[in-house]
């Protein structure tokens, strides 16, 4: 079993009050033209109360059922890493949620501490339901065979044990898989924004217990990584664009109907991280 912290000091820019100081985001959102369907870029700057914001690691497992879709992951933990250490570093509150691994992590403390968030009627209920903004909202991708893009397709199991051992796990963090739990741990330490980050944005990342759905409808202020994310989508479906582009048209969708998204670039100073296939010049 990979070691973990027990505690953790963590090197802070703090104000005179010894408050960890805000941070500077632009937040990226689509609006709607004079009402009709074109959408315009909207970029704002805020700044953020790190000991209010909270970063959820969506479904970064050890392995995927689809090949393709673990190899992506393997490729994106590393930088995903690194920017999870600066925003330790700077006061945010780190959130692991590999789904259907917290067996796996049962004595971890991180675990253990989102265990007292819990309660026996807490139920595992999945975000599907769509948000307001969405009702009349084309979906951008057909997923209706999972989106396997490889060849052949690989067969749908559930392989994951645990999250990838490329993403550490320090000692003021947080591993739960339950939305209640976050819900009651997230009230309790005065968070009341949360950037989701991991895998996949048209489905878990959106639609899991603790997904952007969910904490909008309880009432969170939420935001997308979009440079910390991919997609599941087949390339031989609906809308027959490469992998990348699907990605991007999903990140649209995010941005028109759902949350406003960011970049990792806002916490590491680098440029965002783009996956070393990825044809896009932008």
């Amino acid at each position: 079993m990979k070691l973990f912290l027990l505690s953790l000091s963590f090197l802070t820019l703090t104000t005179g009050d010894n408050k960890p100081a805000k941070v500077t985001f632009t937040i990226q959102k689509r609006i709607a033209v004079n009402g009709s369907d074109k959408y315009k870029i909207v970029k704002e700057t805020r700044q953020w109360e790190p000991s209010e914001t909270a970063i959820i690691i969506c479904d970064m497992w050890n392995q995927h059922w689809c090949k393709g879709a673990t190899q992506r992951v393997a490729e994106l933990a590393p930088q995903m890493n690194r920017v999870l250490n600066a925003a330790r570093e700077k006061g945010f509150l780190i959130v692991h949620a590999p789904s259907d691994c917290m067996e796996f992590y049962k004595e971890y403390p991180q675990r253990k501490t989102a265990l007292k968030y819990s309660t026996p009627q807490d139920e595992y209920i999945e975000g599907n339901k769509l948000l307001p903004a969405e009702a009349n909202a084309k979906w951008p991708v057909d997923q209706s065979n999972e989106g396997c893009n490889d060849t052949p397709r690989c067969e749908v199991r559930s392989p994951w044990k645990s999250q990838i051992e490329l993403l550490d796990i320090k000692g003021n963090d947080i591993i739960s898989d339950s939305g209640p739990e976050m819900q009651r741990l997230f009230k309790d330490k005065g968070v009341n924004r949360v950037v989701l980050m991991g895998v996949h944005t048209n489905m878990c990342v959106i639609a899991r217990p603790f997904g952007m759905r969910s904490m909008i409808t309880s009432g969170k202020e939420v935001y997308l990584m979009r440079d910390m994310t991919d997609l599941m989508y087949d390339a031989r479906a609906y809308p027959y664009v490469n992998h990348f582009e699907g990605l991007g048209l999903m990140v649209e969708y995010i941005e028109k109907f759902i949350a406003p998204t960011v970049v990792s670039t806002d916490l590491t100073g680098q440029p965002a991280f783009r996956f070393k296939d990825d044809p896009r010049k932008n």
